[in-house]
């Protein structure tokens, strides 16, 4: 089965280390968080992860901005709408 669009709910350390994988393979991805800040830090992780491995010459620069071009963050499950796959990547919280 080939997904061409997968959205991520979650974007902790599973939910962000699945994006990248997904948009390496290369479908484009939706990673939905609660907030603006957390989805921030995730694409800034994305970022960083990708420039280590343009180090490591596992990625072209080129690769990497490809890559980190078909993630896309929100804080709305809307856009998820289309997605021919969701994952779900929440951790339950204690009460």
């Amino acid at each position: 089965m080939n997904f061409q669009k997968v959205g991520i709910v979650g974007s902790g350390i599973m939910g962000s280390g699945i994006a990248e994988v997904v948009a390496t393979s290369g479908a484009t991805v939706v990673l939905r968080s609660r907030s603006q800040e957390s989805l921030e830090a995730v694409l800034d992780s994305l970022e960083k992860s990708l420039a280590k491995k343009v180090l490591k010459q596992q990625h072209s620069h080129a690769n990497a901005d490809a890559i980190r071009a078909r993630v896309t963050a929100t804080v709305s499950f809307d856009d998820l709408v289309g997605c021919d796959l969701i994952i779900e990547t929440v951790s339950r919280t204690s009460p």
